[in-house]
């Protein structure tokens, strides 16, 4: 009895072949279920968010950037040249401010001939027929120069006198503050 051998290797190698055979369909069949899936969710997918929208609305997006890029660069030189304008306007000199302060330093019975301001300096030329006015209003300039609120110093370049008309005229020239 123990020699009589009851399975036959054939029907083991056909139990393997519709085994591998059974594996194979399944695996054929979960394939077949994946590509059904994902065209199906691709298809929903396009139903519900065309590309076309998705498109057009990337476009509006960037459109709308460039423009508030265009005003934000716009919003930034004016800010910037703002900044710079309120740096120059606080470095520079109050000019009329000096020449109101020179100018009422001069006494009534002097006049001023002529005058050059530029941005270091003040020169003027006064004239008037009396040396003790002349001797008020150099007074008056050393005094506003040893303040050094307006002018640094004083120097006084030329005192002359015209003979024909009797005036005295002094050239000066100050240092700006």
């Amino acid at each position: 009895m123990s020699s009589i051998n009851l399975v036959s290797p054939k029907n083991e190698e056909l139990e393997k072949e519709q085994k591998r055979l059974r594996i194979a369909k399944i695996a054929a069949f979960a394939a077949m279920f994946l590509v059904v899936i994902t065209a199906v969710l691709i298809f929903v997918i396009n139903l519900t968010l065309p590309l076309n929208s998705i498109k057009n609305e990337e476009a509006a997006t960037l459109s709308n950037i460039a423009t508030v890029h265009k005003k934000l660069v716009q919003y930034y030189l004016i800010e910037d040249r703002t900044n710079n304008l309120a740096n120059v306007i606080l470095q520079r000199k109050d000019i009329p401010g000096i020449v109101d302060a020179l100018l009422n330093t001069v006494p009534s019975e002097l006049s001023v001939s002529s005058m050059q301001v530029d941005a270091k300096s003040v020169s003027f030329i006064v004239s008037g027929g009396s040396l003790i006015s002349m001797n008020k209003f150099i007074d008056d300039l050393t005094v506003l120069s040893t303040q050094k609120k307006i002018i640094k110093n004083v120097v006084m370049q030329n005192l002359s006198l015209d003979v024909r008309s009797g005036n005295y005229s002094v050239s000066i020239q100050a240092e700006v503050e």
